[in-house]
């Protein structure tokens, strides 16, 4: 994320107080320090006082010239929690970052995204919502337009309690797919609410008071009611446009007073309540109020979403179960979005409504599962093309000869790890055209650029940058120097740490030694439990960035956002999952390999699903059936065929950084190597996708576009699709133009003629599946080529479902073209 104007200064720091005492504790061969060097503490100047490389802190500092201690903030868990792995980046990052928000404060924006439902979560209890009757498209975004957000209600309702109005909130209990909240005034508990993603049902429970239901008006034209019995309460809203119909359901006899008024009280001996929306745009009826209410004190506690990988084809079947409070299955009305159901065998009711990520379904069940196909990944794209080798080695050489200063000019995590990234792919090809002097200068220069970031007193004392931290509190990994708010907000470790990761893989791949118990294997391992760890882990939290119910990541820890959570660039999160593929296997570690394959899987499958809405594409297409709205994601009125950020209800054609096409739909190919093969699986979309990208250029193609917006990013991308028209572009501007910052010159001319040859990518859709994660296929015309490389020390068979098979040998490549 970025913050400014680009106008910064930076100040000298002057150190006043200095935090806890420093120590470092090893992994392998490497360590982690417990705190910051305060010298490494920066400053920026930008309308006030701004810290970083401090941890998770208050950002706001006196002055630069008088820092002191900053303030830690704390995560926001009840007691029981503590001591436990905190959980960050999902549809409900906020409430463990930040608590609960404060009616009325534009600083305290956050909703929780369960969607259907959205919900906000205060001081006073709960604001809720339906996203899908206020979902707007609106040109280059589509969003739910929260009207008067900071309002304790406004559309929709509240729930509320009759004695507490100044209560704090806490996440009490999570799980793959749902989560608690707990409000407490002081130490006391006054009342939890459990929200499961995809659920019409939010589950509240009262430990003092009872439960008030609040509407912004009274009956009349904004607010009724319209289906009532001794147990359940219907309430409808109907506010700036914005349609809400609430089911309220008691636990057992229950008394609703004043219901006609903006304030209904709802009492029963149990203190407990289920609310519910009911998929309906007017009235609900009657059929439908019973049936939602069938099932509403069907209690769900937790949904645990396990996944397993068929090693025959390397395809992974996601399973979703709901449990009760003791842990048993139970039915209930489950809502499976298009991720879900167009890849499932579960037959959903007739009951549907159009949210955020498109259809939602719903599905009576106590679990369901889907399956997802895996393109296949490689340590590098090996050289099967008739390229001019004179050409090659002369690009490799000229990135060798800008040296080390300028192989990493950085000190940062984001920038380094692009850095690092880059020289990966330059050592593969140096070593696969025999340039191996400058191959071992590359990778001894990493190796040691990896070793001092994996090592925090490199010089005695604690270093000022490129270590990382192990912050107890917060139960993550904090490389200095930060960027991106990687630190305050725990932002983009996914991101950052997958660059180091690929990185240490290439390493490995020819020395593995590096990677062993007794030198750096445990600090490679810390990063990639960081973003993307185990259950049970002590240290850190399962699957940081990666959201299982929703099928793909998330960017930010506070997510401090009325749109909910965001995320930007799913290549760099695919590139993040593939490294633990590449490293799992140089490891021979195979839970590592499958815990890749299927985070890889399903970040390819939700950027065709979600971000590109490759079925809605088709629909328009008359190379395509037309398979109804129900397969569209997108909403009438927005005029985009892809986005660029999803946020948590809603998704925008844009960036954080820039309004140019170039880096709106570029941001999708970062970085371009064969860990992010996914994002040209369909040509024909791709084609589409190039030209919107171009828009901008001067001639509507790469060489047309100015310095900064990525000319080789789009060589690249137009490559997966037409790569003559691409290197003809190529060609007439040859090496005389600025790279992206994560690309080379040789990786880009390498990468251009090797995707002539192969064509298009034939495997990643499960039509043609391989039986080794490290296996593609491609096709080009009628040519067919497969690639699999073999990471064992003797010699395996690779299969492919079409009857193909490769014999490849240690540690090499396997190829067939056929």
């Amino acid at each position: 994320m970025f913050a400014g104007d680009g106008k910064i200064e930076i100040a000298d720091v002057y150190i006043v107080d200095t935090p806890q005492e420093a120590f470092v504790t090893s992994y392998g061969a490497g360590n982690v320090a417990n705190t910051f060097n305060p010298d490494g503490y920066r400053c920026t100047i930008d309308h006030g006082f701004w810290v970083s490389n401090a941890g998770v802190v208050e950002p706001g500092v006196p002055s630069c010239d008088n820092i002191g201690t900053p303030k830690r903030l704390f995560p926001q868990i009840v007691p029981e929690l503590e001591g436990q792995p905190v959980p960050t980046h999902k549809w409900w990052g906020s409430v463990s970052f930040l608590g609960e928000m404060t009616i009325g404060d534009p600083d305290d924006a956050a909703y929780i995204t369960p969607d259907p439902i959205t919900a906000r979560i205060s001081e006073r209890g709960v604001r809720m919502m339906g996203i899908p009757n206020a979902l707007q498209g609106q040109g280059n975004l589509f969003q739910y337009v929260v009207p008067d957000p900071f309002n304790e209600v406004f559309d929709g309702i509240a729930v509320a309690n009759t004695v507490h109005s100044d209560m704090q909130g806490y996440l009490k209990d999570h799980s793959d797919g749902a989560m608690t909240v707990e409000w407490r005034t002081g130490n006391t508990p006054v009342m939890e609410a459990t929200f499961v993603h995809g659920s019409p049902y939010a589950y509240f429970k009262a430990f003092d008071g009872d439960f008030v239901i609040k509407t912004h008006s009274e009956d009349g034209f904004q607010k009724g009611t319209f289906f009532q019995n001794t147990q359940s309460l219907g309430v409808w809203t109907d506010v700036a446009g914005n349609r809400n119909s609430f089911l309220v359901v008691g636990e057992g006899n229950t008394t609703f007073s004043g219901i006609a008024g903006n304030q209904i009280i709802v009492t029963n001996s149990a203190k407990e309540i289920t609310v519910a929306l009911l998929p309906s745009q007017g009235t609900p009826s009657n059929a439908m109020s019973s049936y939602f209410e069938g099932l509403a004190r069907q209690v769900v506690r937790d949904v645990e979403i396990s996944y397993s990988v068929n090693r025959a084809n390397n395809q992974v079947t996601v399973q979703h179960t709901y449990l009760d409070a003791n842990g048993a299955p139970i039915e209930t009305i489950a809502g499976m979005q298009p991720l879900h159901w167009k890849n499932s065998n579960e037959n959903p009711t007739q009951y549907s409504v159009r949210s955020t990520r498109g259809t939602t379904k719903f599905a009576q069940t106590n679990g369901f599962s889907y399956t997802l196909p895996f393109v296949g990944v490689l340590p590098y794209l090996p050289n099967v093309a008739d390229l001019d080798e004179v050409t090659l080695r002369a690009l490799v050489t000229e990135y060798m000869n800008e040296g080390e200063s300028r192989w990493n000019p950085y000190t940062d995590t984001y920038w380094s790890g692009k850095s690092y990234g880059k020289a990966a792919e330059v050592i593969a090809i140096a070593r696969s055209i025999g340039m191996d002097s400058e191959a071992l200068r590359l990778t001894n220069w990493l190796k040691s650029e990896l070793a001092d970031w994996f090592t925090a007193n490199t010089t005695g004392g604690l270093d000022i940058v490129k270590y990382f931290v192990y912050d107890e509190t917060w139960t993550t990994l904090l490389g200095v120097e930060e960027s991106f708010l990687a630190h305050q907000h725990l932002n983009d470790h996914h991101f950052h740490y997958g660059y180091f990761v690929r990185a240490a893989a290439e390493v490995c791949r020819t020395d593995k030694s590096w990677c062993s118990e007794s030198e750096y294997g445990p600090m490679v391992d810390l990063l990639i439990r960081d973003y993307a760890a185990s259950k049970g882990d002590e240290m850190f939290p399962y699957l940081r960035n990666f959201d299982p119910a929703n099928g793909f990541s998330w960017a930010s820890g506070s997510a401090n956002f009325a749109l909910g959570n965001n995320n930007e660039s799913t290549s760099e999160a695919a590139n993040a999952y593939g490294a633990i593929v590449l490293y799992g296997l140089v490891m021979g570690d195979q839970d590592l390999v499958d815990k890749g394959i299927y985070l890889h899987a399903s970040s390819a499958a939700t950027y065709w699903e979600y971000w590109n809405n490759l079925d809605g594409y088709r629909n328009t297409s008359p190379s395509y059936p037309n398979r109804g709205d129900s397969y569209d994601n997108f909403p009438t009125n927005y005029n985009q065929i892809t986005t660029s950020i999803i946020w948590g209800q809603g998704a925008s054609f844009s960036t954080w950084f820039s309004g140019a096409y170039a880096h709106i739909l570029g941001i999708q190919g970062l970085p371009l190597n064969p860990l992010v093969f996914h994002v040209g699986l369909h040509a024909d979309y791709m084609e589409a996708y190039v030209s919107l990208g171009l828009t901008e250029s001067s001639n509507r193609k790469p060489s047309g576009l100015i310095d900064g917006q990525w000319r080789d990013i789009w060589w690249n991308l137009w490559a997966m699709t037409d790569a003559d028209a691409a290197i003809s572009d190529y060609e007439s501007v040859g090496s005389n133009y600025l790279p992206e910052e994560g690309e080379s010159k040789a990786h880009t001319y390498h990468w251009l003629y090797n995707w002539q040859a192969l064509g298009h990518l034939a495997t990643g859709t499960g039509e043609l599946t391989a039986d080794h994660p490290a296996a593609v296929a491609f096709k080009n015309g009628s040519k067919m080529t497969y690639l699999a490389y073999n990471y064992d020390d003797t010699a395996i068979t690779v299969r492919f479902s079409d009857g193909s098979t490769l014999l490849v040998q240690p540690h090499s490549f396997g190829t067939l073209v056929k």
